[in-house]
C-alpha cells in the first residue's frame, strides 16, 4: 500500500491509497506507526483513497489508536461511506476521532 505523508507544521497528514485489507496492513502499519511515534500522535489519516476496509484493516486502526494511548490520538478524515459503515457496524467508529475534512482534523489538534 502506498502511503503519502505531508508535514503540516507539527502534524503529519498521511494519505493511504487503496483498500485497507489483510494484505495491506503490514505496509500501512509501518508507514503510519512511524509517523505516530515521530509526531507524538499528531497524525491525520486522510482516508479519501481508501474505498473499503476489512476486519484486518479495522484491527490495525484500533492497534494504532491504542499505540497512541499516551499520546494524542490520530484523527481520521474524509472516510468513504463503506469504511464509515464498517466501522459503525463493528462499534469502532465511536472510538475514533473522525472529521469531514482534513482541515477540520488539523484544527482539532490546535484546540
Amino acid at each position: 500500500m502506498k502511503v503519502e505523508t505531508l508535514a503540516q507544521g507539527s502534524i503529519v497528514v498521511a494519505t493511504p491509497h487503496g483498500p485497507l485489507t489483510h494484505e495491506e496492513t503490514g505496509d500501512f502499519r509501518a508507514a503510519i506507526g512511524d509517523s505516530i511515534r515521530e509526531r507524538n500522535g499528531r497524525v491525520v489519516l486522510d482516508m479519501t483513497d481508501v474505498p473499503f476496509l476489512d476486519s484486518a484493516g479495522i484491527e490495525v486502526l484500533l492497534e494504532l489508536i491504542g499505540q497512541a494511548a499516551t499520546l494524542q490520538k490520530p484523527r481520521l478524515a474524509r472516510l468513504a461511506d463503506a469504511c464509515r459503515e464498517a466501522l459503525d457496524l463493528t462499534d469502532v467508529l465511536e472510538k475514533l476521532e473522525t472529521f469531514d475534512t482534513v482541515e477540520n482534523a488539523l484544527r482539532s489538534f490546535r484546540q
